[in-house]
C-alpha cells in the first residue's frame, strides 16, 4: 500500500492505462468473438443494409480505442518526462522528446506492431527517439502499447477477411439462385 502511495501520479496513469489496454484487447477478442458470431449469422441469413452497419460498429469500437489508446499512451509519456523520468535516447544517451517526437515515437510503436516486425528487423524508424534500455519499466509498458495494437490489428484483418469471404459467398449464391431462376422462365 505505501509503494502505490510513493508513486508519482504518472506512474499510476502509465500503470492503469497499460492495465486498461489489456483488458480492452482482451475483450476485443473475446467479447467481439460472439458479436463476430452475429454478424456472421446476418450475413448468412439477411444479407442487406442492417447487417453493413452492424459490421461498421463493429469494427468502429476498435477502431476507436485503438486512437483513444493512441493519444493517452502520447500523453502519458509527455507527463513521465515532465515527471523527469529519462523514458527516450537518441540511440546512445538518455534525451527529452517534445510533443511532436513523441507522438512519432507512438506513431512508430502502433506501425511496428501492426506491420509485425518488418519495421524491426529492416530498422526503419518514423521518428529519432529511442527507447531508454535504462528503464525497463518504460519498455515493458512500450512492448505492452505494441501489443495491443498488434492484437488488435490481427483481429481487425483476420474479421474482416472472414466477413468479406462471407459476404463475397453470399453474393455468388444469391447471383447463383438468380441465374437458376432464369433458366426455369
Amino acid at each position: 500500500m505505501f509503494l502505490v502511495l510513493d508513486l508519482q501520479f504518472s506512474i499510476i496513469a502509465a500503470l492503469v492505462i497499460a492495465a486498461a489496454m489489456v483488458i480492452t484487447v482482451v475483450f476485443i477478442i473475446f467479447y467481439h468473438d460472439s458479436k463476430h458470431d452475429e454478424i456472421d449469422r446476418w450475413v448468412n441469413f439477411s444479407f442487406s443494409g442492417n447487417a453493413l452497419r452492424q459490421a461498421l460498429a463493429y469494427y468502429r469500437f476498435m477502431a476507436i480505442s485503438m486512437l483513444f489508446f493512441y493519444i493517452l499512451f502520447t500523453i502519458s509519456c509527455l507527463f513521465l518526462q515532465a515527471d523527469g523520468f529519462k523514458i527516450f535516447s537518441d540511440g546512445e544517451e538518455p534525451v527529452y522528446g517534445g510533443p511532436i517526437s513523441v507522438a512519432l515515437f507512438s506513431l512508430d510503436l502502433v506501425l511496428r506492431g501492426g506491420f509485425f516486425d518488418v519495421m524491426e528487423h529492416f530498422d526503419l524508424r518514423v521518428g529519432s527517439l529511442y527507447i531508454n534500455k535504462g528503464s525497463a519499466w518504460f519498455w515493458i509498458y512500450s512492448f505492452v502499447f505494441r501489443i495491443f495494437y498488434g492484437l488488435t490489428l490481427i483481429k481487425i484483418l483476420i474479421s474482416f477477411a472472414w466477413i468479406y469471404g462471407k459476404i463475397r459467398l453470399a453474393r455468388q449464391a444469391h447471383t447463383q439462385s438468380e441465374r437458376q431462376m432464369k433458366l426455369f422462365e
